[in-house]
């Protein structure tokens, strides 16, 4: 079941030399629309030429795919608004390659020691200087992705939740992302405080919500997949209707069937939904399917 199905297509708009191109996402892909030929031009920028900005951008997507750093920096709830510009992201790079060799570190970077309080440049060995450097790069790139707004943000991280199973190597990550983003729709479906939810994060398993407790000292406990943040909460469908929805049966776009709880302690049932527009972040408002109420 791909995930993706439950996205309409996005598109973004990228300062590509002198023009401005369009960058388009479906279906879990990215298409560029004014380079039919992208894999040529990796070869003649291979070559010294240059290549064009489109180009990079859909490699820096597909080095990025999978990595975490994305659901840390990222967007946890369609409220949130990561500002990342191109200019910001290119005056960073601009600071970072070429003012420096290997050797001398420019000043202020964390995690690098300054000798004599700042006053004399540290003269750091080559390989602690190449990973910085290649730590700097990877943040950059993360911030020209996340440069391609809202929309591109979320369909990025539900790339990456979906590679990641709960029992590989990196479950700490992985609970952190689902618990901090699965508080935040808790908190939209019953107004709980986002820090009393506690969640377990489980590889393919049904989902469990236990309450306990009653007013201000009121917690929730879950249970939950990770497969929940790639095909509910990148979707937009956590919280429909007052429905707190735990997982999808059908994906797709404009309707969907999810398995949703009208409140805590109910048993998850089947919900179909349907999109009527686009909301927050760029992602789809969603509706359950005939109700009236506004």
């Amino acid at each position: 079941m791909s995930w993706y199905l439950s996205l309409p297509p996005a598109q973004a708009h990228v300062p590509c030399g002198a023009a401005t191109h369009v960058v388009r996402w479906e279906a879990g892909r990215l298409a560029l629309t004014a380079h039919p030929d992208a894999d040529a031009e990796v070869v003649l920028a291979a070559l010294g030429g240059i290549q064009p900005r489109c180009v990079a951008i859909s490699q820096t997507w597909a080095r990025h795919a999978a990595d975490l750093d994305v659901l840390t920096l990222g967007p946890r709830s369609p409220a949130d608004q990561i500002a990342a510009t191109w200019q910001e992201a290119q005056a960073r790079r601009a600071s970072w390659f070429g003012l420096f060799t290997t050797e001398r570190l420019p000043p202020g970077i964390p995690g690098i020691a300054r000798a004599g309080g700042g006053r004399r440049p540290f003269l750091a060995p080559q390989s602690a200087a190449a990973e910085l450097s290649r730590r700097a790069q990877a943040r950059i790139e993360l911030m020209e992705l996340l440069a391609l707004g809202p929309a591109f943000q979320f369909r990025l991280a539900g790339t990456v939740a979906a590679g990641w199973p709960a029992d590989g190597g990196r479950r700490p990550e992985l609970t952190a992302a689902l618990s901090g983003r699965f508080a935040l729709a808790a908190h939209a479906w019953l107004g709980i405080d986002p820090d009393a939810v506690h969640v377990t994060a489980l590889d393919e398993a049904e989902p469990t919500l236990q309450m306990h407790g009653a007013g201000p000292g009121r917690r929730l406990r879950a249970s939950l997949p990770v497969s929940w943040l790639a095909s509910v909460w990148a979707c937009g469908l956590a919280v429909i209707g007052g429905h707190l929805v735990v997982g999808v049966e059908q994906p797709g776009w404009p309707r969907a069937r999810v398995r949703a709880l009208p409140a805590p302690g109910a048993t998850p049932s089947p919900v179909d939904v349907v999109a009527t527009g686009e909301g927050a972040g760029g992602l789809p408002r969603w509706e359950i399917a005939g109700d009236t109420r506004r």
